[in-house]
């Protein structure tokens, strides 16, 4: 019987594949600059925590100093500047709060790019920390805004002037951003007490403004078109994605119980040390150079697609991670390292399966496909379970704890993708190549006295 021929597209399968990975390592470590301001990150853009580059401590106290807040009040501001940080997805923190001298401290790491290593500049990134209000305005005859001199804003440019606090910060539950009809918005939730407060606001003053107050600043003064009774409200306006997120930030960080400021803070050293970092970097350097040696002196052709599978995956995850903005630690290095372990197993796995098919007489081709198919249990069986601790450790834990399930779990899921499908397609790709269909190249070898 005639063999087929193998199709162009599976011919250049592995070559298309192999460019598509040269271009990720390659974006890895300069950069990609796109046009009109948008730009990828490289890997040195991704922010390191407190155990590698030092950071942030700070104590956040009541800026009105006859405020004695509750043990309840210093727990929802802890809460709020927790939530505040993961929005940030600064990962690496801890925040603790202090009931004797009315406190909450905060500690986080430095921004990727932090050069002057200001603390102040630093907490300013934590977004304004003052008691957020939604008042009633001053208006003209006319219904229109006034500021404090009595003029319309539209003459002026200075913030409407507050004339009736209807609601504060801590009637508001959460706040974030939508895009809705082509266009960004800021959405809010309400708490139970403060969805009542909103619905006889926007009753009350319905087809007209209500003013958003961060101390005596006014964000935002929005136009009521309904009466809203479900506590939630969207914001409309001309927000760009910058603009919306940083709104809704500034309300989130404005729902404290009560004007918070920070009474002293000070630059942290690293716990660990830059040394710490280099070292593990070395360490994981001179691992993968082995177990690439390994993987081509003993599998051969798979040993060298697992190589190449390798870089795409710790290519993704540190683009994933200089991107998204996500801070790693030493632990969240170890979890790339592991994760690295498991890619490497399961490419493991898929080659003794296919030397194993090759032994018993089938073609190049029906090993390969029959090698991965008996390898896919074993391979998502291990993963699985791997995942599943990485989200527990994501749900339940805070600071390094929580890098360290980010970085397995992406790579994990980058693990399996690209040892089943990715690695597949390769080497059934470069199989097709009559110079690359000798059983030897893929760890072959017959069995000494076999036919005796």
């Amino acid at each position: 019987m005639k063999r087929r021929k193998a199709s162009p597209a599976r011919k250049a399968a592995f070559f298309i594949i192999l460019a598509i990975i040269v271009c990720l390592v390659t974006v890895t470590i300069t950069g990609l600059t796109l046009g009109s301001g948008v730009a990828v990150k490289s890997a040195k853009n991704i922010r390191t925590g407190i155990d590698i580059r030092g950071g942030v401590n700070a104590t956040f106290v009541p800026a009105d100093s006859t405020i004695t807040p509750t043990e309840q009040q210093l727990e929802s501001a802890r809460a709020i500047f927790e939530t505040r940080l993961d929005s940030e997805n600064i990962l690496d923190y801890t925040i603790t709060t202090d009931t004797d001298n009315k406190a909450v401290i905060v500690e986080f790491p430095w921004k990727e790019d932090e050069k002057d290593y200001d603390p102040q500049a630093a907490i300013d990134e934590l977004g304004a920390t003052a008691n957020l209000t939604f008042c009633s305005l001053v208006e003209d005859d006319e219904g229109n805004p006034l500021d404090a001199d009595g003029k319309k804003i539209t003459e002026s440019g200075n913030d409407p002037a507050p004339k009736e606090v209807l609601l504060q910060g801590n009637d508001i539950q959460s706040s974030s951003t939508d895009y809705q009809d082509g266009k960004y918005v800021v959405t809010l939730s309400f708490t139970d007490e403060g969805k009542e407060k909103f619905k006889q606001a926007t009753t009350t003053y319905l087809n007209d403004y209500i003013g958003i107050y961060l101390d005596d600043q006014a964000i935002s003064w929005p136009t009521v078109n309904s009466t809203i009774e479900d506590g939630q409200a969207i914001i409309e306006g001309s927000f760009t994605a910058e603009t919306a997120k940083s709104l809704s930030s500034k309300i989130n960080a404005g729902a404290l119980p009560y004007a918070m400021t920070s009474s002293n803070y000070n630059a942290v050293s690293a716990t660990m040390g830059t040394k710490a970092l280099k070292v593990m970097l070395i360490a994981g350097l001179i691992t993968l150079i082995l177990v690439c040696l390994f993987m081509l002196i003993v599998y051969r052709m798979p040993g060298f697609v697992a190589c190449l599978n390798l870089l795409a995956q710790v290519s993704i995850q540190l683009l994933l991670f200089a991107n998204l903005g996500l801070t790693i630690t030493l632990p969240g290095i170890a979890g790339i390292i592991l994760a690295i372990g498991m890619c490497v197993d399961s490419n493991v796995i898929i080659a003794e399966r296919i030397r194993e098919e090759l032994r018993k007489g089938k073609s190049l081709i029906g090993a390969i496909d029959t090698g991965y198919g008996r390898a896919l249990t074993a391979i998502a069986d291990c993963n699985i379970t791997t995942a599943i601790v990485a989200l527990l450790l994501i749900f339940f834990g805070t600071g390094a704890v929580l890098s360290f399930g980010y970085t397995l779990l992406i790579g994990i899921v980058l693990s399996f993708l690209i040892s089943v499908l990715v690695s597949k397609w390769m080497i059934r790709s470069i199989s097709s190549y009559g110079i690359f269909k000798n059983p030897k190249l893929y760890g072959y070898k017959e069995e000494v006295g076999k036919n005796d």
